[in-house]
């Protein structure tokens, strides 16, 4: 009897007893533990947002200029891997266009934001929530915002038209069904209405904030690709628009 006991007793205290140790730091004034598998609360994510945002302000002009740079060439592979797998399956968009969208936001982008926030790339999409984050806590001056927006914007932009250039160079495209999906992309990103272009682009772009978000809060690697896949799967599932991978797309 005592065997059968002691399991689900040790069960119950390796449970409870670190979330009464948490609580009772709390009642302390403490600042609760967290284990390497938990995700950090919304308060220490803006914290370490706004830590994230004082170092980008103090990196020299040409330091976010070439990992704005590696940030544009990575979201370009992402974008070009979307359209090479997800956006040349014309069967299947004509007979499941829900499983076909679904498929361009699965393989492709998220990929390639994964890759920018574990090589701690520059990209302005989320450097817009980092560096704001900075300046409504006081860490960050405006100015410095301003500087950061910029030089990453221009660093994306000149990244992505190189892995664009670079992709043409290297026939990644070729087949009839990929240049068509990518001059069908394009064509419908250009023919957008300015208004409806800028409301995908905020709804884009809050799903990309809380993508970054979510790696922030994610001590570990598999915790900050799961948490940057959805949010970024749903945006391009749902026909949002991406600046920066406009750019390399466009």
């Amino acid at each position: 009897f005592g065997s059968r006991i002691q399991k689900p007793v040790a069960r119950a205290l390796h449970f409870w007893a670190p979330c009464a140790f948490n609580f009772a730091q709390q009642a302390a004034g403490m600042q609760p533990v967290v284990s390497p598998t938990s995700a950090l609360p919304p308060p220490q994510v803006f914290s370490e947002a706004c830590q994230v945002a004082a170092k980008k302000a103090a990196q020299p002009v040409q330091v976010t200029l070439i990992l704005g740079f590696s940030a544009g060439a990575l979201i370009g592979i992402g974008a070009l891997l979307m359209v090479a797998v997800g956006a040349c399956s014309p069967e299947l968009m004509t007979s499941n266009p829900g499983l076909d969208a679904f498929l361009k936001g699965a393989v492709g982008l998220p990929a390639g934001l994964t890759l920018v926030v574990l090589t701690g790339a520059e990209l302005f999409t989320s450097n817009a929530f980092t560096m704001l984050a900075g300046v409504l806590q006081g860490t960050v001056p405006v100015l410095a915002l301003v500087r950061n927006w910029g030089l990453s914007y221009t660093g994306n932009f000149v990244g992505s038209v190189f892995l664009a250039l670079l992709s043409d160079s290297a026939h990644t495209l070729v087949t009839d069904p990929q240049v068509k999906a990518a001059q069908g992309i394009a064509h419908l990103k250009v023919s957008l209405p300015f208004g409806v272009a800028v409301a995908k682009g905020v709804l884009c772009n809050w799903l990309v904030c809380l993508a970054v978000w979510g790696a922030l809060a994610s001590p570990s690697v598999s915790g900050k690709v799961l948490a940057i896949f959805w949010p970024i799967s749903a945006f391009v599932t749902l026909g949002f628009e991406h600046c920066v991978a406009n750019m390399f797309i466009i």
